[in-house]
């Protein structure tokens, strides 16, 4: 049996930077130090200028005082945008959730708002959301278009935006390469005696895994009558060439950004903003056909809290909120970029690490486990502590024909042995024969 200290570490990632902004400094350090507990890496400033020091920010809050404050008016996030090198997504703090105050926001194109007063949870979790977004990997593009020049054309602005194009001369292959490639949006110019751009967005939407995918139209066809088809087709965009390189691109960029947006709220667990149940174990059957064909390892966590009904029985549902939320933030925090975490249900979590061993997850997570057993959780006026135990399985472990089921029933059987063996622990999975 593979002992956890025998298994390498892995390195966690570094800790969110983001910049409290404000007229009151006061107050910002305090908001400062809730967001540092919570494992942010937090800088105050009450000037714009200060913001060009501030290397690698994630998020920028801005918390005006009130009227006649340096940051009363929204406009100046133009002034806040230049002072950094490279986006940052700016969330705006109002005193009061007015309607002029919400549309002069929008208008300034700030990408996030809330109103006073909130929570720190409310807060914590809206900084996730917009961090999450540089997390994101480039967008995957699948362009199908008939003419080898023009093909080239729309290759060249995607790349030329920072997207990646997927080229497909033949529409034959089409759907075959939908469901190869799962592109974050098609971008169709096809206008043949066979097929027109209108027929294959058709064809696309046949299909429910693809109701979602972005579709783009490229067509020469100006009559007012074909636009109403692709529309009636399912088609996102119609739009006539010659279309400007950066115009196409931005198109395409913000259909896939309102895509990416709406399947978060279908995929994210609503308290945590982790994966939910569905999601978690559709990324495990993605993760596992990847690691099948690259040779690569992957290994699969179960996360459960130890005495969970004791704590809700104690000390209330709200403070039983609080503690899942304390254990998924922290799993968030501790793991790689890479790492796929998911609510499976209740107090339970899914951890899914692409390119790690049993061995190595389970150091991880022991790890893990022992910085979360100090921390200090609150009710009312009671200071208290929770612990977790897990259970690890891998693709080793599981042989090589095993589903995504059988990989859960690895790690669950782990995740029960921990229990057993007296909770607050890392338990891993004995290969099993027979599984797929």
């Amino acid at each position: 049996m593979t002992h956890l200290s025998d298994a390498p570490a892995l390195a966690p990632k570094p800790a969110r930077r983001i910049c409290l902004l404000g007229d009151n400094a006061l107050l910002a350090r305090d908001t400062a130090l809730q967001l540092r507990a919570a494992g942010f890496d937090v800088a105050v400033a009450t000037r714009i200028d200060q913001l060009a020091a501030q290397q690698g920010l994630c998020c920028i809050v801005v918390d005006p005082a009130g009227r006649g404050g340096r940051f009363s008016d929204p406009a100046c996030a133009a002034a806040i945008r230049a002072q950094c090198a490279v986006p940052v997504p700016i969330l705006w703090l109002a005193p009061l959730n007015k309607f002029e105050t919400r549309l002069a926001v929008a208008r300034a194109g700030v990408d996030g708002f809330l109103a006073k007063p909130l929570e720190i949870d409310e807060l914590k979790a809206r900084i996730e959301a917009l961090v999450q977004r540089l997390d994101r990997p480039p967008c995957r593009v699948l362009v199908v278009a008939s003419d080898a020049a023009r093909l080239d054309g729309i290759e060249g602005a995607l790349a030329q935006a920072g997207m990646e194009a997927l080229r497909l001369h033949k529409p034959l292959d089409l759907v075959a390469t939908l469901s190869r490639h799962h592109p974050d949006a098609i971008v169709i110019d096809v206008d043949t005696p066979a097929c027109s751009g209108i027929d294959l967005a058709m064809l696309i939407r046949q299909d429910p895994g693809f109701l979602d995918l972005p579709v783009l139209v490229l067509s020469d066809d100006g009559d007012p009558a074909a636009r109403r088809r692709a529309v009636a087709a399912g088609v996102d965009d119609f739009l006539a060439p010659p279309c400007a390189r950066a115009d196409l691109a931005l198109a395409v960029m913000l259909r896939v950004e309102r895509s990416r947006a709406l399947r978060d709220l279908i995929m994210r667990d609503g308290m945590t903003g982790l994966y939910n149940h569905v999601a978690i174990k559709e990324q495990l059957l993605r993760e596992m056909a990847r690691g099948k064909r690259d040779g690569s390892p992957l290994a699969l966590a179960l996360v459960d809290l130890d005495y969970f009904k004791k704590i809700n029985d104690t000390y209330g549902h709200p403070v039983g909120d609080q503690v899942i939320r304390a254990i998924a933030h922290m799993l968030q925090q501790r793991l790689r970029h890479g790492d796929l975490i998911g609510r499976y249900g209740g107090e339970e979590f899914a951890v899914i690490m692409p390119g790690t061993t049993a061995a190595a997850a389970a150091r991880v997570l022991d790890g893990i486990r022992e910085l979360f057993g100090t921390l200090s959780l609150k009710a009312d006026e009671t200071i208290f502590h929770a612990t977790f135990s897990a259970g690890v399985a891998d693709l080793d472990a599981a042989g090589g024909g095993a589903d995504p089921a059988g990989l859960f029933r690895l790690a669950d059987t782990a995740l029960y042995d921990a229990k057993h063996a007296g909770r607050n622990r890392v338990a891993l999975a004995q290969a099993e024969a027979g599984l797929g």
